[in-house]
This record gives C-alpha cells, structure tokens and sequence, in this order.
C-alpha cells in the first residue's frame, strides 16, 4: 500500500505539471477563441472583443487563466468544444471508445503473435527458423503505417471487394462492426508486431543464458519445461514494462491508420482539435493520454512486482 501510494502522489504531480505546461504550450498558439469570432463576424468591434476577453478571463496572467481551469476541471466542467459545438466530454466518450476498442484489439492480437514467434526463435537463435522469424519482424519494423494500410484498401476493399475501405458502421450488428475493424486492426498489428517479436527474442535469449537456466539443463529438465516453468516468466519483465508503455498509446490514437482509414478516434480527434484551435477540447484530450500514459506505468510496475519476487522483497523491505 505505501508503494501504490506513493506512485500515486508521483503520478499526481506530474499530472498537475504536465496540465500547466500543456495549458502554457497551447495558450502560446496563435489566435485565441476570441479572434476566431473577430474573423468569423466582421461587424464586431474592439471594444466587443476586450469585452468578450474579461468576460471569459482572457485578459488574465496565464497562471490565473490556468487555476480557474484547474478548478473547473477538478469540478467535472471541462469546457465547450468550439468545433463540435458540445461540451467536451461528450466529444470525448465517443472518439476515446473507437480508441480503445480498435488499439486494445491490435495489442492483444499483437502479443498473442509476437509471444510465441519471440520464443520460438530464441528457442533455436541463428537456425533458419530464427532467421526466418527475425526478417519478418524486420519487414514489419520498416513498413510505413500508411504504405501498409493502403495497401491493404487497394488488395481487401478495391481488387477483392471484400471489406470496406474505411470509416465505421452506422448500423447493422457485430459481424457488420467487425467489417470494419479489420483492415485497420491488421494494420495496426503487422505494423507493431515486429518490435515485440524482437523484443521478446532478445529478452529470452538474455533469460536463457543465467546460471538458474545451465542448473535446470543439467538437472534434466526437458527443453519445453526450461522455456515454459524456468524462463518465460523472468523474460516477461522487460516485455510488461513496454506494455505498460504502450498502454498510454492506446488511448491516444494512432493517427496515420485513423486518417486513412476515416476512424474517429482520440488521434483525429486531437489532430483536429490542435489545428482548429479548439483549446479546451485539445487539451482535455492530451491531459488524458497523459494520464493513461502514467496508469500504465503504474499497472507496469504492479506487474514487475507480481513477476519478480526479488522486486516484491525490496518493496516490503522499504
């Protein structure tokens, strides 16, 4: 309890920072909303738009502006989306479920490729296998997401005609729904599934080289049973920690496979907010990758305890 307590207080802080600083970097950006109706409605004067700026604080010294924020955040308020003309979450809710549904399905179809192929070369390290693993994931690190995913329109949705081309389904059921997850799915994972292949491969290639590992071996352990009971879970260790720091991109959106296949996820989302200055919606929506981003390392480092007993000891010893 004083380890998950004391993560949250760090976890708090640099929440609280890092509001500051996105709230500073997006209030230096020119223009303001009050110069975006100066240019929508010629016929106001200046003496409206100063008028305007009191009225909405925007007169205010930045740490001023940002403490009423910070107040009417804690409160729930998160402000009026100017570009989808609703408060901000309810623009939120929906591009954060397209999110999580579409990158939390490509990171567990990533994991459950990855895992065994990882293991699976390291199992045999410079055999054909290996190398035959080992240049996939090096054809799938050095594919372009946007190469890759027009690609897959052009073969599934124009020559074939067998899924749609992107966007999202309106109406009909799950199989309906599904349709158009899968080319975005698959791009996301042959995209990311390189990376952990390797990654999984070097952690237990590592693994299999400690002195515990030669002590299975000679005591006769089977092969299978030095991968599965003595190996696996040590390797796992660095695997949960790149986990824990991907967890943040789930919710953050993949940008370029959401813009060509026209999903309307948090990556659109705040591509789109940044660019029409919609400051509110811009920076709900950063502030909560970033705490997504800082949930996974804390659910990393819960895991890292949970995998090594060593950890679990100096956290009880402190």
């Amino acid at each position: 309890m004083r380890f998950l307590l004391g993560r949250l207080i760090q976890s708090a802080a640099v929440l609280l920072a890092m509001s500051f600083m996105v709230y500073g970097l997006i209030g230096l950006m020119p223009g303001d909303p009050i110069d975006l109706m100066i240019s929508s409605d010629p016929r106001m004067t200046s003496e409206d738009a100063q008028r305007l700026r009191e009225i909405y604080g925007l007169d205010q010294p930045l740490l001023s502006r940002w403490g009423a924020w910070l107040g009417s955040a804690l409160s729930g308020d998160l402000g009026w989306s100017r570009l989808q003309a609703r408060p901000v979450l309810e623009a939120l809710a929906p591009a954060l479920a397209e999110t999580a549904v579409l990158m939390g399905l490509a990171l567990v179809l990533t994991l459950a490729i990855a895992l065994p192929a990882g293991i699976l070369a390291a199992r045999r390290p410079h055999s054909p296998v290996d190398r035959t693993i080992g240049l996939a994931a090096f054809v799938g690190i050095s594919t372009p997401p946007f190469w890759l995913s027009l690609v897959l329109i052009i073969v599934f949705a124009v020559l074939l005609g067998v899924l749609p081309a992107g966007g999202t389904a309106l109406s009909g059921g799950l199989v309906e729904h599904l349709r158009y997850l899968v080319l975005p799915l698959l791009a996301l994972t042959l995209a990311g599934v390189g990376g952990y292949v390797r990654f999984v491969r070097a952690a237990m290639l590592e693994t299999l080289g400690r002195e515990w590992i030669r002590t299975a071996r000679a005591k006769g352990v089977s092969e299978n049973g030095v991968l599965l009971r003595h190996a696996l879970r040590p390797a796992m260790i660095p695997v949960a920690t790149l986990v824990g720091i991907d967890f943040g991109t789930l919710f953050s959106g993949a940008l370029i496979v959401e813009t060509v296949f026209a999903r309307p996820g948090m990556g659109r989302l705040i591509y789109d907010a940044i660019l029409g200055n919609d400051y509110n919606l811009a920076l709900a929506a950063l502030l909560l990758a970033t705490a997504l981003t800082l949930l996974g390392n804390l659910l990393a480092d819960i895991g890292l305890v949970l995998l090594d007993r060593r950890l679990r000891l100096g956290v009880h010893r402190s």
